[in-house]
């Protein structure tokens, strides 16, 4: 069942076309959320944990010139088609909570659904991580609910993590926090859970 699934052991260990699966969906909808939040702010480093193959580093280089891009990932083979893909580039397979880079390293963090797979003994880690190696903002995709019984609905039922990631991001010091509901054209083929919980964050580290 999900809601007790090892999900780092899953993602670690998934043997799937991460070029078809992945990569080429560089133009979903959702993304262009993402990229109307980085043009809010100045920046000129982005780094994506939970990168996955990279397609939303491909949708933010189509868009931005002369910018820094990289990430991190679980996944061996998805780490080396983004490597691939991205000349030069710097990519690791780390888990969240535990990056190679030095502090204050890049202006951007980025995460997409990465931290819903990311439980409540690590999400303070995964976040205060974050805040390590950023000097800007936290841009998040991730699934949020103000209501406790929601999320607990969720992680029993789908093995998904929601939190109400204000509160969670005021209480580790990040600040000026703004928080939008995804609206539901940007999924139009995902579940409810998506249509629910789906949020875009924005937080100064």
């Amino acid at each position: 069942m999900r809601a007790f699934r090892n999900w780092d052991k899953y993602w670690a260990n998934r043997k799937i076309d991460w070029d078809t699966r992945y990569l080429q969906t560089w133009n979903h909808p959702h993304r262009r959320i993402i990229i109307e939040a980085l043009h809010s702010f100045s920046w000129g480093s982005l780094w994506e944990i939970g990168c996955a193959s990279g397609p939303n580093l491909v949708k933010i280089s189509k868009e931005f010139e002369h910018v820094d891009l990289g990430g991190s990932d679980l996944s061996a083979d998805a780490v080396a088609l983004a490597q691939k893909s991205f000349k030069g580039a710097l990519f690791e397979v780390r888990p969240a909570h535990n990056t190679l880079l030095s502090d204050k390293s890049c202006d951007v963090i980025l995460t997409d659904m990465t931290l819903i797979y990311v439980g409540r003994l690590k999400i303070k880690k995964v976040l205060r991580e974050i805040k390590r190696i950023g000097r800007v903002r936290l841009v998040m995709v991730e699934f949020d609910s103000t209501k406790w019984y929601r999320r607990l609905w969720l992680r029993l039922t789908e093995g998904y993590n929601a939190y109400d990631y204000k509160k969670l991001l005021e209480k580790e010091g990040y600040y000026d926090i703004i928080k939008l509901k995804i609206p539901e054209q940007y999924y139009p083929e995902h579940s409810k859970t998506h249509k629910e919980f789906a949020h875009i964050i924005v937080a100064t580290i």
